[in-house]
């Protein structure tokens, strides 16, 4: 149906294409993991308890699980260029607000707000990706994207290594230091076609093959295709009920395990071996960078081996370290194994997991509903990424980090369990002919 746009090798506004939406994630990344560092001076500038310190973590994971929703259904019905200008422009004045909180109460409503944003970026950035990508490539340029989150984040802990040192003001620069590349990303993407796969849903065939020939580069010809509205239930029905629930359950496994260590994960370093928030900071940064090394085995294998393996060799990977640094908690504390344990686990969730949980949704689910399926399954794994953190927490305090690993390496099982259980392979196949999109 979009032949051209399959076989299409990769051509420069692909890269632009993936940069810009990559930029939209490096940014989510970066707010999302900078809370961790920043409630370390945060707490005793505003003596906050445990259960504040916990909810200050969770209140942009709360604005997300309305904002994927939201955004996915308004970029399946009014398009995918509108909800990619718009978010990133509420990003950065959520962004700016937070930064100038003078109260625990502003933090979290604004720090809500930013979470609105990045959930309806979440759900229409790999959407963006996906829809122009050669089919044969669309795996390793949405590993770029899912890699970018980690990147951010990683960039989050160096900027609290360096920021730390300044005390009350550290925190509100910390935020701020986000707001450049965020007004960068906004600038390019006004540059960016609609999506010809969306307009062509909409029944507006002459403004598809323009947004077409913009990508492959010459004259390029599509079938008509019916006119679809977008509605939810289509997700939960026929072939696409099972996709959803797979979506649902390992991305929610993913998101209660990975944002519990991350935004845990200085704190752990800090009171279990006594580091100063600096300290803490740099090595969560070098932590995440090292992740990179799974974003690139991922990169390489994910078009070849496919998502089904490389999914379950991640979730593998993260028990067994889970399981390592459970037992070197509780039986013997040692920073150079811990680090070294966080680090596998790092690789192991982007050599897996990490990344496969962006390239699912684009490709099991039609046109017409992808970005809803993608900003549902944003909604629920970051609903997730709130239990875990909440429990974890709750374990943690009661028992002891080691008790929390040993819960996180549990919920981990499930994860693999339910890519056993789904068994379809979409690698190297035409959005359409995956997701039996031919109307």
């Amino acid at each position: 149906m979009f032949k051209e746009l399959d076989e299409s090798k990769v051509r420069r506004i692909h890269l632009k294409i993936t940069a810009l939406s990559s930029g939209g994630n490096f940014l989510d990344g970066y707010d999302l993991a900078i809370i961790s560092v920043a409630i370390l001076l945060l707490t005793p500038e505003f003596s906050l308890t445990s259960g504040e310190q916990t909810l200050l973590l969770g209140s942009t994971l709360i604005g997300m699980v309305f904002g994927g929703i939201i955004g996915g259904h308004l970029a399946d019905r009014g398009g995918r260029k509108l909800l990619y200008m718009w978010d990133m422009l509420f990003f950065i004045v959520f962004t700016i607000l937070t930064a100038l909180s003078t109260s625990l109460t502003e933090i979290l409503v604004f720090r809500l707000l930013l979470g609105v944003a990045i959930g309806a970026d979440y759900a229409i950035s790999p959407t963006i990706i996906s829809e122009y990508s050669p089919a044969k490539q669309r795996g390793k340029l949405l590993t770029i994207n899912g890699v970018s989150w980690f990147v951010g984040a990683a960039f989050s802990y160096l900027a609290g290594y360096f920021l730390s040192p300044f005390g009350d003001i550290g925190w509100r620069l910390m935020f701020l230091a986000g707001i450049i590349p965020a007004i960068i990303v906004l600038a390019l993407r006004t540059s960016i076609p609609e999506s010809p796969r969306w307009l062509m849903k909409q029944g507006k065939t002459e403004e598809a093959m323009k947004s077409l020939e913009t990508v492959v580069g010459s004259q390029a010809t599509v079938e008509k295709i019916k006119h679809e509205k977008p509605h939810i239930r289509e997700l939960f029905r026929g072939r696409y009920l099972s996709a959803i629930l797979f979506v649902f359950t390992f991305w929610f496994i993913l998101d209660a395990v990975t944002y519990a260590l991350a935004l845990e994960g200085p704190s752990i370093l800090q009171l279990s071996f006594g580091l100063s928030s600096a300290q803490a900071s740099g090595t969560a940064s070098v932590i995440a960078m090292l992740a990179i090394i799974g974003a690139v085995m991922t990169f390489f294998a994910i078009d070849v081996a496919g998502r089904r393996k490389v999914t379950m060799f991640g979730f593998i990977g993260m028990i067994v370290t889970l399981l390592l640094g459970a037992f070197s908690l509780i039986y013997f504390k040692s920073l150079i194994a811990i680090i070294l344990i966080f680090v596998l686990f790092e690789i192991s969730e982007e050599f897996g997991p990490g990344i496969t949980s962006s390239i699912y949704p684009q490709e099991l689910f039609p046109t017409s509903i992808r970005a809803t399926a993608q900003g549902l399954g944003t909604t629920v794994s970051r609903i997730g990424a709130l239990v875990g953190i909440f429990s974890f927490s709750f374990l943690a305090d009661v028992y002891g980090y080691g008790v929390g690993l040993l819960y996180l390496a549990v919920l981990s099982l499930i994860g693999i369990l339910a890519t056993i259980v789904y068994k379809v392979e979409p690698m190297g196949k035409s959005l359409e002919e995956v997701s039996n999109d031919t109307s």
